[in-house]
């Protein structure tokens, strides 16, 4: 039994065993392991192939093995060669010192190459190789001891094979190593053993020498098994030094023993079982007699003690006296059976003393594994395994230490006894080196830092595949529970697919929104790996979504047929019906709807195209971008399962109408509107302004649509797009469309259908294509030369900056115009060359889907036609011919016609310029022709020109009369404002209830000819203003007035007006003439008197004579009084003072028109009593009834 455990639990075998499971786990769980949508060990070949991988690295694995240990036994071989002295070096030899080199040699040869068996048994046959070990594994002992302590002829009569001896000779060790000749290597099939010479122990001929020599041998066993150097060490101490010698030499041997174990411990740095062998055990007297005549088996029994290790590998010396008293009892206890055997006294006396003599070693072996193996907390604790007794052979005389004893102590003449007769016999050694030290070879301990190292390796990888297996064992756990997670879900989710289905309309309509929610649940019901990547937590081999995913999938396809194709096919049939004023819509609405009923002209791009045209202009503006998304997405997988035949029958008779109605509309129309809604040209770069005019376009250009300037003309209607896009792609699509129209209209065999088959007829309906298309392509030209404007300029040095900018040597307006000729002029001879590349580079079909229907709505123009001889390209070139000459030189010498234009704009800078410094400086601008000079010129001239210099010329003039008139406005406040806030403003009579009078003086001052309002007036305004519009106006200069009248105007007007009534004489005083009329007055009045600063009018109800009065006054005294006679109850007069006393007076009168402007009657109230005149002026402006007056106010700018 023990036998067969030992083979089960063989490494070999037990590798075998795991890589049978390893293997059959991979070929029955491989197949389930699966990594997103990859199952790596599915096939057969693939799990072949990674058995095979891992029984290779485990077979590399050993070998690699193999080889590092056959090289380790080659370097220990070779460290023994090395050792030998060879050359100069080498001392004369001996022919016993040759033979022994002879022989070292012969078996270093041999050594490269041994290999030593290690058990033997049942299983020998089956593991004779796997047993065999080489010298480097095998297990090392070192034995040391004093010179003569017997270690060399124990290991003769231990019993060993030596497997190197030659046959019939006896064992010999391999001398001379580590630089010395003085250590023999004794190799046996169980263990290596060095026996190294007694003077390394005791070191006591030569320190220095033999200190050297055993210090290169530890470096020696160091290099060679730097794992674990030595498995043990066997200590030899013969009894002669321990009875014969004195207790300070036995102490300096033990010394010299305890500083060598400590040495192994430090330079090897392994700890490792230590075994004493006390030898020459047969000189103690009796030990023969009594010992002698054990069998072999005895003999072979090891006669010791063995020291217990404790949890730690700790052994207790201390359990020496025990141990050798219970030895020496069982001496005792068998000398009655001994000495019954034994009939000569002699012999029977020496047996009896036997145990006595064998006592006497109690002590001083005791007080040598004291010396030599007691601990010490200052060095490496030694690990001592027993101690044994041993005899090797009998040699010598023994040693009575009893009898020498009484001889001594009683002055007797001491007996010498009989010397021992050689036996032959190996007493207690040979089971103890095979059954207890070498079975004790893993007690020996690997170097620390290795075994840490190890350790650490061992732990990682432990840890790593505990980890891996955790991580394994969760991750399927994980998968588990979540794949029975999603199936519950996918149930609940079909659950309620079936509830939507219920409340989706199932009424015949062309509504597919509706539709979307059943058809989004559907295609989501089960989400499977061909859709997604399998998130980790689902796989692990366990995922299950293939299955769900493929059942979701039919029900998905089915629902995309049985519920969305009907309701399209019903929207391409509407669409039929309702486009009748858009044939082309109508038309390709047809295509789809035969396409639909008809699987031999089914094409999924092209019901693709129509479908997402058809979704984005008529679907509802709520309906997202991602809905739409969502919505090709469903149109794409209904046209991946093939034809898709409308379930719905045709309508044969809406079929035939729409054909009839739609083969009256010409074919060119149809091909032209084909090639748009392909999308040809898309790919050729648009026109842009900000490209063809450069960096500094976006200085001086506008569009006045609005558009930026990096919007631009498509890239169809460029020269590009015409030479090298619609010019290769007209004839495809003709040949195209003819082709489709004999089974979308039915024409097969009608006369248009059979003309189209004549090459020359085709030509016809490609250039009738071609001048559709130059048409619009005109169109489009000179729309967006027409939008092409100059930048509004909101002040004077602005619109200087780009006048500078148009007219520097970068202008951006020459490569604008050169760029606008270009695409415009398509004929010239330059441009043939482009044709001909273009039509080289054609592509042979034409199959682009994009939504161009949208294209098909909206008025286009009639196609433009071509007079006999001309290109058709003229249709463009012939309207843009202006454009052209103004880029080209008239004789191929001269500047073009731009350059003086260029010049022209100049001009404007300059003046700008000056009308700057002007400005800047506070005067009126310089009068200058330049800006007639550019209207004229741009009147002559073609679009964008003429606008950008009108512009240019407006803006200009525009920004100067900006800042003059901010000029003006500056000069009216500080000229007139301050003036007029300090004598004017909140004073009589220009508000009424104002205490303070304005003085005749400053009134003079404001308001005369001459005066502040109308000096300012006459200098600096009247050139820019119109007085005949009511109210006064800006003037119009050049197309460009100063703007809308912010109120100062209108303050220079009401000056005029209290100019031209106060100051009509010319003078610069005021002056009124008023002639006073009576008209009634009361009967209790007999006389009323008007005293105007001495000028006196007086009525007594007698003959009415007009009087007449001056303002102001001849005497000056600023004094107005009105009296009546007699005196009554209450006032009898009014008196007002000040410079227009007399305003202020007629301010408290009443005042009534009295049938002309001139003309109004006043009523003097004074005391209750009447008086009426009337009151004629000198001029049809009453100055008591001027509106300007109070509704004056100072100007405060302009």
């Amino acid at each position: 039994m023990k036998k067969l455990l030992s083979f089960l639990f063989n490494g070999t075998v037990l590798a075998i065993i795991g890589l049978l499971a390893l293997s059959l786990v991979i070929w029955i769980v491989g197949p389930l392991i699966a990594i997103g949508t990859l199952r790596p060990l599915e096939s057969v070949w693939s799990r072949l192939i990674l058995i095979g991988l891992i029984v290779g690295i485990y077979a590399l694995v050993k070998l690699i093995g193999a080889i590092r240990a056959k090289r380790a036994n080659q370097a220990v071989v070779n460290q023994l060669m090395m050792a030998q002295p060879k050359g100069a070096d080498a001392p004369p030899e001996s022919p016993e010192v040759k033979l022994l080199r002879e022989r070292f040699e012969k078996g270093m040869e041999t050594l490269r190459n041994a290999r030593f068996e290690a058990h033997k048994g049942v299983w020998s046959g089956l593991k004779a190789r796997a047993g065999k070990r080489y010298l480097y594994e095998l297990p090392w002992y070192i034995i040391i001891g004093a010179p003569g302590s017997g270690k060399t002829t124990a290991l003769l009569n231990s019993g060993l094979r030596f497997p190197l001896a030659a046959p019939g000779s006896n064992a010999q060790g391999l001398p001379g190593v580590a630089g010395t000749r003085n250590c023999d290597w004794w190799f046996t099939d169980q263990a290596v053993l060095l026996d190294t010479a007694g003077r390394y122990t005791t070191q006591d001929s030569n320190q220095a020498e033999d200190q050297t020599a055993w210090n290169g041998f530890l470096q020696l066993l160091k290099r060679s098994r730097p794992r674990q150097p030595v498995n043990g060490v066997l200590v030899t101490v013969s009894v002669p030094d321990l009875l014969t010698k004195s207790a300070a030499e036995r102490a300096a041997q033990a010394a010299a023993v305890r500083t060598r174990l400590q040495e192994l411990h430090e330079q090897l740095g392994v700890r490792f079982p230590i075994y004493l062998m006390v030898t020459k055990c047969d000189l103690l007297s009796g030990f023969m007699d009594t010992l002698g005549e054990l069998d072999r088996d005895a003999r072979a029994t090891p006669w010791g003690f063995t020291f217990k290790l404790d949890g730690q590998q700790h052994s207790d010396a201390s359990a020496f006296l025990p141990e050798f008293d219970a030895l020496e009892k069982r001496l005792t206890n068998g000398l009655i059976d001994r000495l019954q055997l034994e009939h000569d006294p002699a012999r029977r006396a020496r047996i009896y003393a036997f145990p006595q003599q064998f006592g006497g070693l109690r002590n001083v072996l005791k007080s040598f594994v004291d010396d030599v193996f007691s601990p010490s907390q200052f060095e490496q604790n030694p690990l001592i395994r027993g101690v044994y007794f041993i005899s090797g052979t009998q040699e010598g005389t023994p040693l009575d230490r009893m009898l020498g004893s009484i001889a001594r102590s009683y002055r007797l003449e001491r007996t010498v006894l009989p010397p021992n007769k050689a036996s032959g016999k190996a007493f207690f050694l040979e089971k103890l080196l095979h059954e207890v030290v070498f079975a004790e070879s893993e007690l020996g301990g690997t170097d620390l830092k290795w075994e840490r190292r190890r350790g650490l390796l061992a732990a990682a990888g432990y840890a790593t595949i505990g980890i891996l297996a955790t991580a394994m064992l969760i991750a399927w756990g994980v998968s588990y529970f979540n794949n029975r997670a999603y199936v519950n879900e996918v149930s609940q989710r079909e659950q309620a697919v079936h509830l939507l289905l219920q409340t989706t309309p199932n009424r015949a309509s062309a509504d597919i929104l509706v539709l979307m929610p059943a058809l989004k649940a559907t295609r989501d019901l089960a989400v499977g790996d061909a859709e997604r990547e399998v998130p980790w937590s689902l796989g692990w081999g366990l995922y299950q979504g293939r299955k769900l995913d493929s059942a979701s999938r039919q029900a998905y396809e089915r629902m995309l047929v049985d519920a969305l194709l009907p309701r399209i096919a019903l929207r391409v049939e509407d669409q039929v019906k309702t486009s009748i004023d858009n044939p082309e819509l109508q038309y390709e609405a047809l295509k789809a709807y035969v396409m639909l009923h008809d699987p031999n002209h089914f094409d999924p791009k092209a019901l693709k195209s129509y479908f997402m045209a058809d979704w984005d202009q008529n679907l509802p503006r709520s309906v997202t971008t991602d809905q739409r998304a969502e919505l090709n997405g469903y149109l794409d997988d209904l046209l991946a399962q093939g034809p898709a035949v409308s379930p719905l029958p045709e309508d044969r008779k809406l079929v035939a109408d729409t054909r009839a109605r739609l083969v009256s509309i010409p074919l060119a129309q149809r091909v032209y509107y084909r090639l748009k809604q392909q999308g040809v040209g898309e790919d050729i770069p648009e026109f842009t302004i900000a490209k063809a005019a450069g960096n500094s376009a976006a200085l001086v250009f506008m569009r006045a649509s609005g558009d930026p300037l990096t919007k631009g003309v498509p890239g169809l209607f460029t020269f590009d797009g015409y030479h090298k896009a619609f010019q290769p792609q007209v004839d495809v699509a003709t040949r195209q469309l003819s082709e489709e129209e004999s089974w979308v209209l039915g024409v097969q065999d009608s006369a248009r259908s059979q003309s189209l088959r004549d090459p020359t007829a085709l030509r016809r309906l490609t250039d009738d294509v071609r001048q559709i298309y130059l048409t619009e392509y005109a169109t489009i030209w000179e729309k967006f030369i027409a939008d092409i404007r100059m930048l509004p300029s909101d002040s004077l040095p602005k619109a200087s900056q780009m006048a500078r900018v148009l007219s520097s040597p970068e202008s951006p307006l020459k490569p604008l115009m050169t760029a606008l000729s270009h695409e415009t002029t398509l004929s010239l001879s330059q441009s043939k060359s482009l044709i001909d590349k273009a039509q080289d580079k054609a592509e042979s079909a034409l199959d682009k889907s994009r939504d161009q229907i949208a294209k098909l709505f909206g008025d286009k123009p009639a196609p433009q036609a071509v007079a006999d001889g001309r290109p058709i390209e003229s249709i463009v070139d012939d309207r843009f011919n202006a454009l052209r000459e103004m880029v080209t030189s008239p004789d191929g010498k001269s500047p073009p016609p731009i350059d003086a234009t260029i010049g022209l704009i100049n001009e404007v800078y300059t003046l700008l310029t000056a009308t700057e410094t002007a400005v800047q400086g506070g005067n009126v601008p310089p009068p200058s022709d330049v800006p007639n000079k550019v209207k004229a010129e741009a009147a002559r001239l073609p679009e964008p020109l003429r606008s950008l210099l009108n512009t240019l010329s407006v803006s200009g003039t525009t920004a100067a009369l900006d800042a003059t008139r901010a000029n003006l406005g500056q000069a009216i406040k500080s000229q007139i404002g301050e003036f007029c806030q300090q004598a004017i403003a909140g004073r009589y009579p220009f508000v009424r209830g104002s205490a303070r009078d304005v003085t005749q003086d400053d009134f003079a001052r404001m308001f005369a000819p001459g005066g502040l309002m109308d000096s300012f007036f006459q200098q600096q305004l009247a050139r820019f203003v119109d007085t005949s519009t009511r109210p006064w106006s800006f003037r119009k200069l050049e197309g460009a007035t100063m703007g809308t009248d912010s109120g100062t105007l209108l303050q220079f007007q009401r000056a005029a007006a209290i100019r031209d009534t106060f100051f009509r004489a010319g003078g610069n005083a005021p002056g009124l003439r008023l002639d006073f009329k009576p008209f009634e007055m009361d009967a209790t009045i007999t006389q009323f008197t008007l005293d105007v600063d001495g000028q006196l009018v007086k009525y007594a109800h007698g003959p009415q004579i007009p009087a007449m009065v001056q303002w102001p006054g001849p005497r000056g005294s600023s004094l107005v009084r009105a009296s009546i006679a007699p005196p009554g109850a209450g006032d009898n007069a009014i008196v007002t003072e000040g410079p227009w006393a007399l305003f202020r007076l007629f301010d408290r009168m009443t005042l009534s028109p009295a049938g002309a402007p001139e003309r109004f009657n006043v009523v003097f109230n004074v005391g209750g009593r009447k008086a009426t005149f009337t009151v004629t002026s000198s001029s049809v402006q009453n100055p008591f009834r001027l509106p300007e007056l109070s509704s004056f106010s100072c100007p405060g700018g302009l």
